[in-house]
């Protein structure tokens, strides 16, 4: 798990060298289906603390079948040290570089239901490592093109390959 932390750290380094950055790795661990998939994901608010929560759903859909039926797990990541402007309604990370802010979620508001939605300057990764899974937001100064929330499994299946290798494209 380590590794892999790593690795996603030296990759958002090399990324951002040029820009200013902020990486949280969310104090919250989950732990689900190895082969499972993120089915949904969300950005919250706590109410009580106003620290930002990233609830995430992960469901063992892809090998479900007769054997097994499907299940569905809703975990939630609290990134703390973010903070929380009431008047705008949007999460920010201020850096050490002359307090410079960097917006992570606003609320959108869409009808019925209003909802928090990551900007163009923010990036969620979930690393999982067999049933292991740890979040972290990785936030620049820049916009920058792609997912917004990019899991990264241990496993090399296709899929992941091709996912790592789309994200490498667009940036």
């Amino acid at each position: 798990m380590k590794l892999l932390l790593s690795l996603v750290a030296f990759a958002l380094a090399i990324s951002t060298a040029s820009g200013q950055s902020i990486e949280i790795v969310s104090p919250n661990h989950a732990y689900t289906f190895a082969y499972g998939d993120a089915i949904l994901h969300q950005i919250e608010r706590d109410c009580l603390t106003n620290e930002m929560v990233a609830r995430v759903t992960f469901s063992n859909y892809p090998y479900a079948g007769d054997q097994e039926s499907r299940r569905d797990e809703m975990f939630d990541f609290v990134f703390p040290g973010l903070h929380f402007d009431a008047t705008h309604n949007e999460f920010f990370a201020r850096t050490s570089h002359r307090g410079g802010r960097i917006p992570i979620a606003a609320l959108h508001p869409n009808f019925p239901y209003a909802g928090y939605k990551l900007g163009p300057t923010a990036k969620i990764f979930l690393v999982k490592r067999g049933g292991r899974v740890a979040a972290v937001l990785n936030a620049t100064a820049q916009p920058r093109s792609g997912e917004r929330w990019v899991q990264i499994d241990d496993n090399w299946s296709l899929q992941n390959l091709l996912a790592l290798g789309f994200e490498r494209m667009t940036r």
